[in-house]
Formats: C-alpha cells, sequence, structure tokens
C-alpha cells in the first residue's frame, strides 16, 4: 500500500504507536442505553419494541402516528423527520445507488476478506434494505483504486456489471459482492503510491454506459482504503534523498473541487443527492513519520498500518448536511463492515429522508 513497506526500522528509524479505537461511548447512570428515551446502542439498536430515532430509543406507537419501524432483526432506522419524531416513510428517496471502491493493494486482504464474507455483507445489505422504513430499491457496484471499471464475480452472466436489488435476493447479491471481490484480489496492482479510490470511482460514473446511476435515486460512494487519494506524500514532488522516485508520478492530481463537481453534475447539481462513506486512515491522528516522511494514522509489526486520508476525509466534509461520514480504519479490519452498517443506519438514513427526488 502506498510505501506502507517503509518500516519505521528500514533505516535505523525505531517507531513504537498504539493505535486504539476511539470509541467514546458514555451513558449516564439513569438512562441504560437502549431503553426508552435513552441513548441507542452505537449499532443503532433499542430494546425489544423500540425503534432508534436520531440516537435516541423510542416507541415509534407511542404518538399515535404510527411511523413503522424497520425490518431486519432489530436494524433501527436512524433519523428525524421534524414531527416529533414520526418517520414520514413516504418522503426522501425510495431508490439508492451504491458504489464501493476498494484500495486493493496486499495490505488490504484482510479488510476486503471482512467486508466481502458473506454474512457481513449480507449484515450490510439488510441494513440499506431498511433506511427510510425499509423497502428500498437498490443497486451495488464494486470497483477498485485502478480503473478497471465494474468489477463482477468470475463467470459473471449478468446483464450489467452490478448488482440489482429489484431482480437479486439479498443472499445472491451478497454472494455475487463475495465472488466479485475474489475478482478484485487476483487483478492488476496499482502502482506503489499511486492509490486513487475516490478519483478511479468519479471517472467510472461519469464514464459509465450501464445506466448505474438513476435520477430519482441518492449516490452513495463507499471509499476503502489504507492511503490517500492520491495523497501528496505519495508524490514524486514529496518524495527525496533516499526515497526519490519510490512515489507515483500521476501529475496533475484531480483537485477535490472537480472531483466533487464532477459527481455532483451527475445528480444535476443536488448535493442532496450524493453521499459518501469513507474508512481510511484518520489525518487528524499522527502515528509519526516514515523515514519517506509520510505521516501515519497508526503504525504495528514492522511498519506502518495506515496513512493520512486528508482529501479522503474533505471530501466526506464536502457533502451536505449529514451525507458525509468517515471511519478510522486504524480500528480494525473488523470494523469496516460495522463502520458502514453504522454510516447506513445513522448519516445515510437522514439523508435519504432529507433527498427530494424529481418527479
Amino acid at each position: 500500500m502506498g510505501l506502507k513497506w517503509i518500516a519505521p526500522g528500514l533505516f535505523g528509524l525505531a517507531l513504537a504507536v498504539s493505535c486504539a479505537a476511539g470509541n467514546d461511548e458514555t451513558a449516564e447512570k439513569d438512562c441504560p442505553v437502549g431503553s426508552e428515551t435513552c441513548p441507542c446502542t452505537t449499532g443503532g439498536s433499542c430494546d425489544p419494541g423500540l425503534d432508534c430515532f436520531s440516537g435516541i430509543c423510542v416507541d415509534p406507537n407511542a404518538s399515535g402516528g404510527g411511523g413503522a419501524s424497520s425490518s431486519g432483526g432489530g436494524i433501527g432506522g436512524l433519523g428525524s423527520s421534524g414531527t416529533g419524531g414520526q418517520q414520514n416513510c413516504e418522503e426522501g428517496c425510495q431508490k439508492i445507488d451504491v458504489l464501493f471502491a476498494l484500495d486493493h493493494s496486499a495490505s488490504m486482504n484482510e479488510e476486503i476478506a471482512a467486508l466481502s464474507g458473506g454474512q457481513s455483507f449480507t449484515e450490510i445489505i439488510n441494513t440499506l434494505a431498511a433506511v427510510n422504513c425499509g423497502d428500498i430499491d437498490f443497486r451495488i457496484g464494486l470497483t477498485d483504486d485502478n480503473d478497471v471499471g465494474f468489477i463482477v464475480p468470475s463467470g459473471w452472466s449478468g446483464a450489467v456489471p452490478w448488482f440489482d436489488s429489484t431482480v437479486m435476493a439479498i443472499d445472491a447479491i451478497a454472494a455475487a459482492f463475495n465472488g466479485a471481490g475474489a475478482s478484485l484480489m487476483g487483478g492488476p496492482v496499482t502502482p506503489t503510491g499511486c492509490e486513487h479510490v475516490l478519483t478511479s470511482a468519479t471517472h467510472l460514473l461519469k464514464a459509465d454506459t450501464t445506466g448505474f446511476i438513476r435520477d430519482d435515486a441518492l449516490l452513495v460512494l463507499i471509499l476503502v482504503t489504507d492511503v490517500d487519494d492520491y495523497g501528496e506524500y505519495d508524490q514524486n514532488t514529496w518524495l527525496t534523498g533516499a526515497c526519490a522516485g519510490l512515489g507515483c508520478g500521476t501529475l496533475p492530481v484531480p483537485p477535490l473541487s472537480e472531483l466533487n463537481g464532477d459527481l455532483l453534475a451527475l445528480k444535476n447539481g443536488d448535493g442532496g443527492g450524493l453521499a459518501a462513506i469513507v474508512v481510511a486512515g484518520d489525518p487528524n491522528v499522527t502515528a509519526g513519520l516514515n523515514m519517506c516522511n509520510q505521516p501515519g494514522s497508526c503504525a504495528g509489526g514492522s511498519g506502518y498500518l495506515a496513512f493520512h486520508a486528508t482529501r479522503l476525509w474533505a471530501f466526506a466534509e464536502l457533502q451536505s448536511g449529514t451525507n458525509g461520514t468517515k471511519a478510522d480504519i486504524c480500528d480494525g479490519a473488523a470494523n469496516v463492515p460495522t463502520a458502514i452498517k453504522t454510516a447506513f443506519d445513522d448519516n445515510i438514513d437522514l439523508a435519504c429522508k432529507g433527498f427530494e427526488p424529481p418527479r
């Protein structure tokens, strides 16, 4: 991944770093998590008979408004319609187009396996399907950080190179995504330091002729990587001395404003129709610098586990309202699917409720 193989000790430099999950949950003693009018669990769940709205467990039938609860084995639909906790299921999006863009270098094997594993991905799909009271019509596509287009399982015979909930059952989509993940790992490797999940995803969607994006659907980009999108520290203009020439020679790097503008154009300029889930290295956490002066978010073993994803963090923050969410990949491979489920349960649910599809 990038230049992460340059260990802190490779040039006689030692580094001892602790990468801890920043999970700061505090509940008041008189308000147990999951109870009525108390905070929801981290995953957005509540005690039986309660639903999670805007982070608080409530009885959906108490107001007499009849807000429908979401399905999927206790997965609650987070969000607020501004009407005293009722969900207004008729409002907002009824369709969601999701594109996963994964960094597929060898350092990401564990994360991709954790994400594409049958049960983990089935839970993600169930959470997606439960957005905005459920019954969401969704599409799921997969690409990498190397501009190869949509990735499908070996032997795929579908009419389109992505997975459609109107023609495939949830288990079938999960199996197809797992197979596509295997195909991804067997594909061409991105040149060292040139990882670019956001740029690759944007170029794919701009050039797509398969009809993946629908005008009346919320578009969600899920970007998973342990480096930045064409990180400044991976460019040969940054790397000098013993590290000169080891980085990426791709210049000029597309500015974030251009990439975000291209994506907004695909949604007819409506920022409410675009959302992002970024799982990458937190640029606000400094685990030190390697010999090439590249900033790490966490380290372990003989090198760094993730580097600052400054551009990706900023991209998430460019999104309107709650449409951008970020999670630290340093929290571990097992947390990748959890972070994505939580984002769907919370931010994406709110984004869907707030999106007004063109009629």
